[in-house]
């Protein structure tokens, strides 16, 4: 997934930062990997699918860190085709288990999403199994970790983007719900948690206490002139997202990190002590509610 939005916010901020390190830029679209490379022609790039298993290994070796950030992620397509969804996101997560093990790497990071959270869609579900499959995962030689957060603002995909585009077309923007509350986050915010998940102990999931904000607020402080025709819920979507389970919540710790700026829970694998947490974290009772100067900031 290296030529997706996550995949150019780490390399731009390694590029700005000067990190010491170099890249292999790994993904399916030749169109996005020319893009990329006429940007930064300075990294490797390999056209390649996470179900080619002899492929991705030859890509992954002689690396130190592997972040997976491939995914089919259209939740419509997702509960269309299931099985490509199941090939894409649950056996290549496997491949990318396996190859990172059979090469020796040394840590793996994966990025999840708050769909895997009482997952209610086939992407959600996949997600879920990725999540597993990580936590299940040995470790040694290589040390897997997970980051799980919510919409990425302004990425590929992302609602402000489909919206402004049906406005162009239709002239007015079609929504479900303007109650609906969803986690939002920046680019680079993510690129943070992926620096923090790469301290974690192995097998822990990192799930960052996030702000959130309603549609109907961010279709008031986004396109405040837009006519906004609401059509509904659909069967496959909930009004308001977890990050955090509240069946989840007993295996997780709260840690105040600075790097996430509302602190994150440390999720552990399997049965674990009670930690004390009992209640999970909901879009519906956020942290912190985005205002308006912030989402245009």
């Amino acid at each position: 997934g290296g030529s997706g939005t996550l995949g150019h916010a780490i390399v731009s901020t390694a590029v700005a930062e000067a990190w010491d390190c170099s890249f292999t830029i790994y993904s399916r679209s030749e169109h996005r990997q020319a893009q990329m490379r006429a940007k930064y022609p300075q990294f490797r790039y390999v056209l390649g699918d996470v179900r080619d298993y002899d492929r991705l290994a030859a890509a992954v070796a002689g690396h130190d860190l592997v972040i997976h950030a491939a995914a089919l992620k259209h939740i419509e397509l997702g509960d269309e085709q299931p099985d490509e969804c199941f090939g894409i996101n649950c056996q290549g997560s496997a491949n990318i288990i396996r190859a990172c093990i059979a090469h020796g790497i040394r840590r793996c990071i994966a990025i999840s999403t708050d769909k895997a959270a009482r997952s209610v869609t086939g992407y959600g579900a996949s997600k879920l199994i990725m999540e597993k499959l990580f936590q299940a995962a040995p470790t040694d030689p290589t040390v897997f970790t997970i980051t799980r957060y919510g919409n990425v603002i302004a990425s590929n995909g992302s609602v402000v983007n489909v919206w402004r585009q049906m406005l162009e077309r239709d002239g007015f923007v079609t929504a479900t719900d303007p109650d609906m509350t969803r986690f939002w986050l920046t680019t680079a915010q993510a690129v943070k948690l992926i620096e923090l998940t790469a301290d974690q102990p192995p097998n822990t999931i990192v799930i960052p206490r996030l702000p959130s904000l309603s549609m109907r607020a961010m279709a008031q402080y986004m396109l405040p002139d837009a006519d906004f025709h609401y059509t509904g819920m659909r069967t496959n979507e909930k009004r308001h997202e977890d990050l955090l389970a509240p069946e989840e919540a007993r295996a997780a710790e709260l840690d105040s990190d600075t790097r996430a700026p509302w602190g994150f829970y440390r999720l552990w694998p399997g049965a674990r002590p009670d930690t004390g947490l009992h209640e999970g974290y909901s879009s519906a009772a956020p942290q912190h509610t985005l205002t308006r100067a912030e989402l245009t900031e």
